[in-house]
């Protein structure tokens, strides 16, 4: 066997039964003196325009693996990229990585205290590690947790990282059709979903589409429609709930430190429960501060509290659905 077939059996070893993958890219590391030779070669005999040793290393290694797997070599965005260090005394080594991988998918949350998002691995701050085993994450008790503890385990991936259209509390309930999100997967070893996977626990229900996607570059714009429980300081009359038509098609200034945010509401509706309490039914622009619109707070205008003559607070809120537009 030559070098060149030892170096190809040890790219095989590495990646021919671990990743799945179409198509490849092989770099190399040489040592500095084999560059130094060529070099003083080159000089010497005075010859210009050949290939250097590493070009001619790296067309050879190529063209030999793309003939034992069937795959194509990418020279923009392959499956899978392999480096091939060779060290001073001539060993080789390999290593190799997947393209992230990006997925979208949406999300039913049917369980109270249950946070969206996930604290980082304290000892790796998110990169992955063997303390985490390679998620980034502290746990899997949240949203984030669990969907991403599905998807390695199917992917055989790591360190996930998520992008959430929009955000809930932990004592939020999230139904309708969900809550969409991008995932990004890295370093898969599969990198084919066969089939929408779905995810099905006590705590959530979120459906993973097979096809990848790409994460939007641009802010997603979408609505939100949201349930809120609301208690007040003194009784409310039904004149009072009605004085809330006023917020129908209303803008909602905010602020936020030293700039304002302005979110429209579309519709609202409210509903006494009790003397004190009733739930107010609102479709508005995502990203809209719940909390801060019932009671009024950091200056928020209109809100809820000024217009029913009442200081109000939002006991509890649950997203009905989200509307991307």
């Amino acid at each position: 066997m030559n070098r060149l077939d030892f170096i190809i059996g040890r790219i095989e070893e590495k990646v021919k039964e671990v990743y799945e993958f179409d198509t490849f890219i092989i770099g190399a590391i040489l040592p500095p003196d084999i560059y130094e030779r060529e070099d003083q070669i080159r000089a010497r005999l005075k010859i210009r325009g050949k290939e250097s040793i590493k070009n001619q290393l790296l067309i050879e290694l190529r063209r030999k693996f793309e003939i034992i797997t069937k795959k194509k070599i990418d020279y923009l965005l392959p499956d899978v990229s392999i480096t091939v260090a060779v060290g001073n005394g001539m060993e080789v080594n390999v290593a190799a990585k997947a393209r992230t991988l990006t997925l979208a998918g949406h999300y039913i949350k049917k369980q109270r205290g249950l946070p969206q998002k996930q604290t980082k691995c304290t000892y790796c701050e998110g990169r992955g590690c063997g303390f985490c085993s390679n998620s980034g994450l502290s746990g899997y008790r949240s949203v984030e947790g669990i969907i991403a503890h599905q998807l390695m385990c199917l992917t055989k991936s790591h360190a996930p990282r998520f992008s959430w259209v929009g955000s809930e509390d932990q004592d939020s309930l999230v139904s309708g059709e969900g809550r969409p999100f991008f995932v990004r997967l890295s370093d898969p070893k599969v990198r084919v979903l066969r089939n929408n996977l779905n995810i099905d626990t006590p705590e959530i229900y979120a459906v993973i589409e097979a096809k990848p996607k790409c994460v939007p570059r641009s802010p997603i714009r979408f609505l939100t429609k949201t349930k809120i429980l609301v208690e007040s300081a003194n009784t409310i009359t039904e004149n009072n709930l009605q004085d809330l038509n006023l917020l129908n098609n209303a803008t909602v200034q905010f602020q936020n430190k030293d700039k304002i945010i302005t979110k429209k509401i579309y519709s609202v509706e409210a509903r006494k429960i009790k003397d004190n309490r009733f739930e107010l039914t609102l479709l508005a622009d995502g990203g809209f501060a719940i909390k801060k619109f019932v009671s009024g707070l950091q200056n928020t205008s209109p809100n809820v509290s000024n217009i029913v003559g009442n200081k109000c607070e939002s006991i509890l809120f649950d997203i009905s659905d989200i509307n991307i537009q």
